[in-house]
């Protein structure tokens, strides 16, 4: 053993103390005395009772020694990772001390220590940790915000990263609001918010769903994204992930999730001062093309739920930016077109054709209608001659025609709804009706919606004027009232198949898959690919009476 090695092992409890009388008495002249700091430091590597004790003496005569501070910053890590917990959490609640007195460079190092340390798994260490973070963020709040972001984005340890990122997206809210009443906050002003997004924006390049809607929220609470200019370059900021500017492809589902979720987040931000043109039309071009190649049918459905969001936010330009164009309306259109059947011709109805093709079954579709009519409704708004032009009368006939038919069959099924309804709450008696009861109600929704823009669209010219609330945001609604519903991992695709109006319930095909079976009609339940969504759908088998 060396001689060094030795010397420190002999410091003791009455050493220590001993040392700290001499630097107590010196008062402002502690300083002169060097040498005894730096018996004290040795104490770390002593016992147990004496490490802990000299960690505290440190701390109480560090300003003393500008000399000494990376010697004794250096030995407060070392206990940082010391085997006993009691002096881990002495020593981290020290460093936030210490950092009271020390230069930006030496505060690096620390929050750099205490970003790192984060990873514990003792839950009272971890509650030292993110107090000793909470006071050094207030001590510079710049040093250590590039600190902890450079931690998240280089760490090897996605703990250290996700426990980061957790700290920040939940204190920093409080801190900025906090800054005009406590003086402690004072230092959380716009050069330190305008830091904070250029951090976020870098580290979403590479964060995963429950990362990105963390630093949305956090920036969403920035008082500078909460004026006109910063709503818009937040929305930027969120859209600019989904890369939506590039085109898509079917097989890439993550990517498709990815936009799903971007939107999801940015859709509260529109209004009608910032308006959603430019990612309506970039969608159109860049996601429509594929839409008909995804077979997951639920991941289809909020590939349109999202447009249908989007759309909601779209705005009529006098100016000639980011409108529409024809091309762009007629994909759309002819997008709703595969969910709006022709009516049969008369030849069909006959009892000899009806012999020869009593499997034909005709779906009605009414989630995706719901959303294509409303995106095409809230489009051609902004494009009347689209179908208003004399030159477009034959696209005019055929699209009533398609109505028409389509609007049969969805009086025939509200008012079957309704009856069920009426019937079924009733007689509810478990919670497995009621819950039916919320689904038949959310049917309802989206059928009414789209009666409501059928009837705009049949006037002469088609009329934009109807406002209708989507089916998913009234459900939304009802949450927010208090009113429980299904759980949102289990969105529905409405469908309606209409394979006949035959008053024998019983003589109705049965689905292969999963069904209830109320008083009035026949619904399933269809699980989609990812068993994660489900499609409720009415079926009828082909006749003179046949559902319309």
């Amino acid at each position: 053993m060396s001689s060094d090695m030795a010397s420190e092992i002999q410091v003791t409890i009455d050493d220590l103390y001993k040392y700290y009388e001499i630097l107590a008495e010196a008062k402002d002249t502690a300083g002169q005395h060097e040498e005894t700091y730096l018996n004290i430091i040795k104490g770390t590597k002593a016992g147990t009772k004496e490490r802990l004790l000299a960690s505290q003496f440190i701390t109480r005569f560090f300003n003393f020694f500008p000399n000494q501070m990376p010697v004794a910053i250096d030995a407060i890590f070392d206990l940082c990772e010391d085997k006993d917990v009691n002096i881990r959490k002495s020593a981290i609640k020290d460093l936030a001390s210490i950092g009271k007195d020390c230069s930006a460079e030496h505060l690096n190092r620390i929050a750099d220590i205490l970003t790192q340390l984060l990873q514990t798994e003792d839950s009272q260490e971890f509650n030292q940790v993110q107090l000793s973070l909470t006071t050094i963020m207030k001590i510079n709040p710049k040093a250590t915000l590039n600190e902890m972001f450079n931690q998240i984005n280089t760490a090897e340890l996605d703990q250290v990263r996700k426990r980061g990122i957790k700290f920040l997206c939940g204190k920093l809210p409080n801190f900025f609001s906090s800054a005009s009443s406590d003086a402690s906050f004072s230092m959380f002003n716009r050069e330190i918010e305008d830091l904070l997004i250029k951090n976020v924006k870098r580290t979403l390049s590479d964060c995963d769903a429950e990362e990105f809607i963390m630093f949305v929220r956090l920036l969403a609470s920035l008082s500078s994204m909460n004026t006109l200019q910063g709503r818009q370059e937040l929305v930027a900021i969120i859209m600019e992930q989904s890369e939506l500017d590039k085109k898509f492809n079917s097989d890439d589902l993550e990517r498709i999730m990815i936009l799903v979720s971007c939107i999801q987040q940015a859709i509260a931000l529109f209004s009608k001062n910032v308006n959603s043109n430019k990612y309506v039309l970039m969608f159109i071009d860049n996601v429509l093309g594929i839409f008909d190649q995804i077979a997951d049918e639920g991941i289809r459905f909020e590939i349109l739920k999202s447009f249908a969001d989007l759309c909601s936010f779209f705005t009529w330009s006098s100016t000639g930016t980011d409108t529409v164009s024809d091309k762009q309306i007629d994909a759309v259109y002819n997008l709703l077109l595969n969910y709006l059947p022709k009516p049969p011709v008369e030849a069909q109805l006959s009892q000899e054709t009806e012999d020869k093709n009593d499997d034909t079954e005709v779906r009605f579709n009414f989630s995706y209608v719901e959303c294509l009519m409303y995106t095409f409704h809230a489009l051609a708004k902004c494009k009347q001659n689209f179908l208003g032009s004399p030159d477009n009368k034959d696209k005019l006939k055929d699209f009533r025609l398609r109505l028409q038919y389509f609007a049969k069959g969805t009086k025939n099924y509200i008012k079957e709804l309704r009856n069920t309804l009426i019937n079924s709450s009733l007689n509810a008696k478990t919670d497995a009706d009621n819950e039916q009861n919320k689904i038949r109600r959310v049917a309802l929704k989206v059928t009414t919606n789209i009666d409501a823009l059928i009837k705009d669209l049949f006037h002469n010219p088609p009329a934009y004027k109807t406002s209708i609330t989507l089916s998913w945001k009234s459900s939304q609604s009802l949450e927010a009232q208090g009113v429980q519903q299904p759980n949102k991992q289990n969105k529905r695709s409405l469908s309606v198949s209409n394979d006949s109006a035959d008053s024998d319930c019983s003589a109705r095909k049965k689905p292969e898959r999963g069904i209830y079976q109320p008083p009035t009609g026949k619904y399933s339940t269809q699980n989609s690919s990812n068993d994660k969504r489900r499609t409720f759908s009415y079926d009828n088998q082909k006749t003179r009476s046949r559902l319309m």
